[in-house]
C-alpha cells in the first residue's frame, strides 16, 4: 500500500492523507465456518467472522429498509475499516453515494466506533460532522458540482441548530451513527500532539436492491479499471475517473464484480448480496 501511494505522490507518513481505508473484510471470511474447526487458522479466521455475520445481518439490513423507508430489497454494498492516525488531517466533506457506482438515492451507511470517541477538541475527538438535510439538497451538486466555495459556508447555507451542521460526539463503543448515502459529512484531524490516539471505525453501507449500475463506471476502450493507479486528480477531472461523473475513491471496492453486471439491469451478484428480506436473501452464509 505504501508503495503506490508514494507512486501517486502521496506519502502515508507525512500527513498526506485523511486517513487508511480497508474494503470489505466480510468477504475475507469463510461462509459457515466449522465451530469445531481446530486448524491453524481458526482463531484467526474467528473475528472476520464476526464481521461477516455483521455485514449480513438481518437485523441491521432491516433497519436499513426501515430507514431507506423503501419497500426494496436491500442489498449490502460493502463495508469499510477506517484508521484515522494521530496527526492525520481533517475529512473534508463529501458523500459516499458520489463514490458509489449506483444511480440511486437511496443508499445508507451503519457508522461504528471501535473505540471511545470524546467530544470534538479533545484527544481522538474525530467523529463525524453532519449537515443536516443535505441529502435532499438538490440544487447544491447541481449548480455548484461537487466542490468549491458553496462548501466551505454550508452552516450559512442550512438552517437549524449550529447552521444545520451537527455531531454526535461523544461516542462509546456499541453507538451507532447511521447516514444517508448524500449526506454530506466530515471529520476532523486527528490531534497528534500530548498523547493523541488513532481511531479505528467500521462502516457498513447498505444500498437499495433495484438500484442499478450506471453506464459511466465502466472503463472505456482507452481507460481500464486497472490503470486507476495512473489517473490524475486534477482541474479536468474534477476528481472523477475519466469518463464517469463520480469520484474514484471506491472503485477498489468495486473493481472486483463490477465489470461482470451489466448496467441499467436488476441484477444478483455474490459480491454484492441481497440481504432483505429473509425470504429473497442470496444464499451467502
Amino acid at each position: 500500500c505504501q508503495e503506490l501511494l508514494e507512486s501517486l505522490g502521496m506519502d502515508p507518513l507525512a500527513g498526506d492523507l485523511p486517513f487508511l481505508q480497508h474494503f470489505n473484510a466480510w468477504r475475507a471470511a469463510p461462509p459457515n465456518p466449522t465451530a469445531n474447526s481446530v486448524n491453524s487458522n481458526s482463531n484467526n479466521n474467528k473475528p472476520l467472522g464476526t464481521v461477516r455475520k455483521l455485514c449480513l445481518s438481518s437485523h441491521l439490513a432491516r433497519t436499513a429498509s426501515i430507514l431507506l423507508d423503501t419497500t426494496s430489497t436491500i442489498r449490502l454494498y460493502q463495508d469499510s475499516l477506517f484508521h484515522k492516525r494521530a496527526g492525520d488531517g481533517w475529512t473534508p466533506w463529501h458523500s459516499d453515494a458520489r463514490m458509489a457506482p449506483f444511480d440511486t438515492s437511496n443508499m445508507i451507511t451503519f457508522w461504528i466506533p471501535l473505540q471511545t470517541v470524546p467530544s470534538p477538541g479533545k484527544k481522538g475527538g474525530t467523529g463525524l460532522h453532519f449537515v443536516d438535510g443535505s441529502h435532499a439538497d438538490i440544487a447544491l451538486p447541481y449548480w455548484n458540482g461537487g466542490e468549491g466555495d458553496e462548501y466551505d459556508r454550508l452552516e450559512n447555507r442550512y438552517e437549524g441548530g449550529g447552521g444545520g451542521v451537527s455531531h454526535h460526539m461523544p461516542l462509546e463503543v456499541g453507538d451507532v451513527t447511521v447516514h444517508n448515502g448524500w449526506t454530506l459529512h466530515c471529520a476532523d484531524a486527528a490531534i497528534e500532539e500530548d498523547g493523541g490516539e488513532d481511531r479505528y471505525a467500521f462502516a457498513i453501507t447498505y444500498v437499495d436492491g433495484r438500484a442499478e449500475l450506471r453506464e459511466d463506471v465502466l472503463p472505456s476502450s482507452e481507460t481500464k479499471m486497472d490503470s486507476v493507479r495512473g489517473q490524475t486528480n486534477d482541474a479536468t477531472t474534477n476528481g472523477s475517473t475519466p469518463n464517469t461523473k463520480g469520484d474514484k475513491e471506491d472503485v477498489w471496492s468495486f473493481r472486483s464484480w463490477v465489470e461482470e453486471v451489466k448496467p441499467r439491469t436488476e441484477f444478483r451478484h455474490p459480491s454484492v448480496p441481497i440481504v432483505w428480506p429473509p425470504e429473497q436473501r442470496d444464499d451467502v452464509e
